[in-house]
């Protein structure tokens, strides 16, 4: 039977203590650096001055230059040579919070080159992911006397797209692909591609979201366009700052690693969002509850912030109704505008919210019923296309096992269509075990750790069988352990002392932004004290959590955790994995403990 147990599903691995060098040491005493922070630098490797300055002020100046993306020099010079012909520009973005965003970003960019660039994001129920022939005709001139040269650019699609492109060009389309999934073998007939995964291209990093490859193409365009003398008093350069802020939120929501290039990117985006410049996601920000009553923040902008409030409310409208209107919302013009449209997508959010809780119940219902067993969870039933992706990712996190979740379609011939989302775990790719098995599949793309695919009815059976064959390929002895990694060992009183408490979390928000490649650190406490634990939420599912911490009591929530109630009340002095969460509540941030982790018998493994 299939367990949802995570007292016995979780392993906690202590990640060994790194003795800080002399030089760090020196400058945790220049700066008072909480001795927790010091540990976290060691751990990282952020020995010496110059790396730990580089990590916690990176530079805008120590980008890139773009000409260094292969493609960069044929795409700016077509996208400059359209702005200058006058030659009409389209945008093709995703629906997802990379694609809104750097389609926000380009259309916004072309505006303040004086060209108004129209926008395309394809509905994700009726056309789904990518290019699509139907739409491009409707773009095209209505008869081939009205032929005129068009721009296409693509934005985080469009790289396994070759018959769309193909056709798009036919009907006279120059096209610009943008991009950042698996390239696939036999490379594209775009006029121009950017995609850092390419194998001939150069650029430091392979691991830019969709609106980072965007975003460089404006920073290319702008190149172009000033060694042409396109800019004058009258027209003047665009100022591509400006644009980080929808870099930071893109980026951050794709999951994509924030190391040296993504980082730099985003640590400054995040500064623009603090300064509220771009009207639609102040509006976001003060429906989520990150500002207060006059509209000032609540503490600072996290990357926590960004992928739990901001982020889901740009995907839902994507999800459950129309992108275009996340699209609207980042271009609107001024705070009138943009909140009704916030609110409209935060009701969106909070339906998806419901229909992801019922199809997670019964998808897990499902599981349980047919008691499966595989190298992978693959279920298909009525399920709203709109939330298996993230209702695969919860199931992922409850049972550790790659997911795929089909919803069931008819397309125009009236042949039912499964179409699927599916979520990996650490160790297995599955965008390669989706290509050891494409015979099966109508279409199929994404990346290691997140794919979406179609497969017909008649073929499901076959697909079910091939890609267990093909993830217990890469599965060595057993499944991928589900683990905890624990970075350090930490009392919750040394966290949340009265006199270092304010320190440490101002302290722990230089190491933003928190994701892929800086995860947030995790601690663990070997002695903390209960004074209460209440159940809450739907189900139960969650525990309100109070500990007693230097003569007083703090706050607490695990969440997920509402198995542990019995336990809990037997035992008040439990392993707690855990880390500091701002609380924004009445216009007042405070930090409370969220406990990620639960363990009696056993401290993490290194202690």
């Amino acid at each position: 039977m299939l367990s949802r147990d995570r007292k016995t599903q979780v392993e906690w691995r202590l990640t060994p203590p790194v003795t800080p060098s002399l030089e760090l040491q020196q400058l945790a005493k220049k700066r008072n650096l909480h001795p927790v922070i010091v540990k976290l630098l060691a751990q990282r490797g952020l020995q010496d001055l110059a790396s730990i300055e580089n990590f916690l002020e990176p530079r805008l100046a120590d980008l890139p230059h773009p000409l260094e993306m292969g493609g960069m020099k044929e795409a700016a010079a077509l996208a400059g040579q359209a702005v200058i012909a006058g030659v009409p520009i389209v945008i093709w973005g995703d629906y997802d919070v990379d694609g809104t965003t750097g389609t926000a970003l380009l259309v916004s960019f072309f505006q303040e080159l004086g060209v108004e660039a129209t926008y395309i994001i394809p509905n994700r129920i009726t056309h789904g992911y990518g290019l699509h022939v139907d739409l491009l005709y409707a773009l095209a001139p209505p008869s081939k006397s009205e032929a005129q040269k068009m721009l296409l650019i693509t934005v985080d699609c469009g790289i396994s797209a070759n018959a769309e492109i193909v056709v798009a060009q036919k009907l006279g389309f120059q096209v610009i692909v943008t991009d950042h999934h698996e390239p696939p073998a036999g490379g594209s007939s775009a006029d121009a591609v950017l995609n850092p995964k390419q194998s001939t291209c150069t650029f430091p990093t392979k691991e830019l979201a969709g609106v980072g490859v965007a975003f460089y193409l404006a920073c290319g365009i702008r190149q172009y366009m000033r060694e042409e003398g396109f800019f004058n008093e009258k027209r003047r350069e665009p100022d591509v700052r400006n644009l980080l802020d929808l870099v930071a939120l893109g980026t951050i929501a794709d999951m994509v690693p924030l190391e040296k290039i993504n980082r730099i990117l985003v640590k400054e985006g995040m500064r623009r969002i603090e300064q509220q410049k771009r009207p639609g996601i102040s509006a976001m920000m003060a429906v989520g509850g990150l500002l207060n009553s006059q509209k000032g923040l609540i503490g600072a902008v996290s990357s926590e912030d960004i992928g739990f409030v901001l982020a889901p409310m740009i995907n839902a409208a994507g999800r459950l109704a129309e992108a275009r209107l996340a699209v609207q919302l980042l271009m609107s013009k001024n705070l009138e505008e943009a909140m009704p449209l916030a609110r409209e997508i935060l009701s969106l959010n909070n339906s998806r919210k419901k229909i992801g809780q019922d199809v997670y119940v019964r998808a897990v219902s499902l599981l349980e019923e047919k008691n499966k067993k595989g190298n992978c969870l693959i279920l298909n039933g009525d399920f709203h296309h709109g939330v298996i992706g993230i209702v695969a990712s919860r199931l992922v996190e409850a049972f550790h096992l790659p997911t795929i979740l089909f919803s069931q379609e008819t397309d125009r011939q009236g042949r039912k269509v499964f179409k699927g989302s599916g979520r990996s775990v650490a160790g297995v790719n599955l965008h390669t075990a989706l290509e050891g098995c494409a015979e099966t599949m109508i279409r199929y793309g994404g990346h290691a750790m997140a794919a979406g695919m179609s497969v017909f009815e008649e073929f499901f059976d076959l697909f079910r069988t091939r890609i267990n064959e093909e993830i217990g390929k890469q599965v060595q002895e057993g499944h991928p352990a589900a683990t905890l990694a624990i970075d350090v060992e930490a009392e919750i009183g040394e966290i949340f002392s009265p006199e270092g408490g304010k320190q440490f979390v101002k302290q722990l928000q230089l190491l933003e932004p928190f994701g892929p490649g800086n995860k947030s650190p995790v601690f663990s406490a070997k002695r903390a004290q209960l004074v209460e634990v209440k159940p809450i939420g739907v189900d139960k599912a969650h525990l309100k959590i109070s500990f007693q911490c230097n003569g007083a009591v703090q706050k607490g929530v695990g969440f997920g955790l509402g198995s542990y109630l019995s336990d809990l009340s037997q035992e008040n002095k439990p392993f707690i994995a855990y880390s500091p969460m701002a609380n924004r509540y009445r216009d007042v941030l405070s930090w409370d403990v969220r406990v990620i982790g639960i363990q009696f018998q056993q401290a993490p493994e290194g202690q």
